[in-house]
């Protein structure tokens, strides 16, 4: 398979190119943080005065790549790309190249029928974790073959549509409950996964994972967890060392694969040797675990669960963005960011006029998602009557001003009636 990103002189753009990483920080220029189509001569214009060379992914283009490999793009990225840089970025796309597809996904479905397949998916992934928390806990017999199904069932959910099942994780962050955070860890990881196309056997994998990765919460008295705010350090320390407990309970059970319970052993590692509990190092953190780690870092961030105050979607990105190459690679960073964009898919957003809205949809143009209208200036018996925009319409005068943390849980029928919405469209 073709490395699926080239490193390609500005001298050599060309419009419907798929830019995906340059040569400064994104923050230093006007171009969004996930990677962007090069739609005119303005963009390029712009690319050629800020930058020396950019990456651009050959899936993504609208164009097929046929550059030329003489001695300049050779030249230019060995001038302006370390070699540790260049090292890391090939080491990912071979391993990468062995777990991808041949072909990128497709949608298949559309939001509206895929949101009632995703609620149903959605229900029982919650029920059976529970009972594996349970079972687990215990000493009941732990059904392996139930926990691979539901797996699957959400890995089919994503695959189809990527949207219906991340709106649905996430308008359940007001819940303080390790259950429903592991299942939106899980909707990122997977998200990213399909991103990068990775196989669906490596997608199960990635996503059973993901789903058991907190499960040594359940050796931790509840009334801990069950304390809303940031944890004290001494917490903190009782929920690191869960990890080490709960890796024993999933090889106590005999029922899991070793490949699921070494991604969970790792995903508190980090790329510069500072994680837990082994303090390994750049690539010999498995890749998966990896990922797993970045969705939890994220999740942690933008969720009630551990803390006081979560982030907005964009100052998570950020914050994110400034850990590549010390707590997480680089390159994996930006993918994970390229995966979810700046506004993810049941992130809150404030428009203009004050008004809240939730992204229920990515366009290719990722900075102008769909939205549903949750408050604004209609009349009350409006309120229940459902208002979608599609900021990517050319008629469109609607624009995001910035977006909001996730919705507190003050308001219990405030939360249902956006269930509601979010589950009727």
């Amino acid at each position: 398979m073709a490395i699926r990103t080239q490193q390609v002189s500005v001298d050599e753009l060309q419009i419907g190119m798929y830019i995906s990483g340059i040569d400064r920080p994104w923050g230093e220029t006007p171009f969004p943080l996930q990677g962007f189509h090069l739609e005119d001569r303005e963009q390029l214009e712009q690319l050629k005065y800020l930058c020396k060379w950019v990456n651009v992914d050959s899936r993504k283009s609208r164009i097929s790549l046929n550059l030329t490999r003489d001695t300049d793009p050779i030249l230019s990225s060995a001038t302006f790309e370390s070699g540790q840089a260049k090292r890391a970025r090939e080491i990912l796309n071979l391993r990468l190249r062995a777990m991808q597809n041949d072909r990128p996904y497709q949608n298949i479905s559309n939001l509206s029928s895929e949101m009632r397949y995703a609620r149903k998916v959605h229900r029982r992934i919650s029920e059976n974790i529970s009972r594996t928390l349970q079972a687990l806990a215990g000493e009941g017999r732990l059904r392996f073959d139930t926990l691979k199904t539901i797996s699957n069932d959400l890995v089919s959910s994503v695959i189809r549509n990527p949207d219906a099942f991340a709106y649905l994780s996430r308008i359940e962050s007001h819940s303080e409950d390790v259950l429903n955070y592991s299942i939106r860890l899980a909707s990122w990881a997977i998200l990213t996964g399909r991103h990068l196309d990775l196989t669906r056997d490596t997608l199960c994998d990635l996503a059973l994972a993901s789903l058991l990765c907190k499960i040594g919460y359940t050796t931790i008295p509840q009334e801990i967890l069950r304390a809303k705010g940031t944890p004290t350090p001494h917490v903190n320390e009782m929920l690191k060392w869960s990890l080490v407990r709960g890796v024993k309970l999933l090889r106590s059970k005999n029922a899991f694969n070793g490949r699921v319970v070494k991604l969970v052993s790792h995903h508190l590692e980090r790329y510069d040797g500072s994680g837990f509990p082994r303090g390994v190092s750049g690539r010999h953190i498995p890749f998966l675990s990896q990922l797993i780690g970045i969705a939890d870092y994220y999740e942690n961030l933008v969720s009630y669960d551990f803390r006081d105050r979560p982030l907005s979607s964009t100052d998570a990105v950020r914050e994110l963005y400034k850990k590549r190459n010390t707590l997480f690679d680089a390159h994996l960073v930006e993918e994970f960011i390229q995966a979810i964009g700046l506004y993810p898919t049941g992130s809150v957003v404030q428009l203009n006029e004050s008004r809240l809205a939730i992204v229920i949809g990515q366009n290719q143009a990722r900075l102008k998602p769909k939205l549903l209208i949750l408050e604004d200036d209609r009349k009350p018996w409006e309120i229940f009557r459902r208002r979608v925009v599609d900021l990517s319409s050319a008629n469109c005068e609607d624009f995001i001003v910035t977006s909001v943390p996730s919705l507190p849980s003050d308001n219990e029928h405030r939360h249902r009636r956006y269930f509601k919405q979010a589950t009727t469209l």
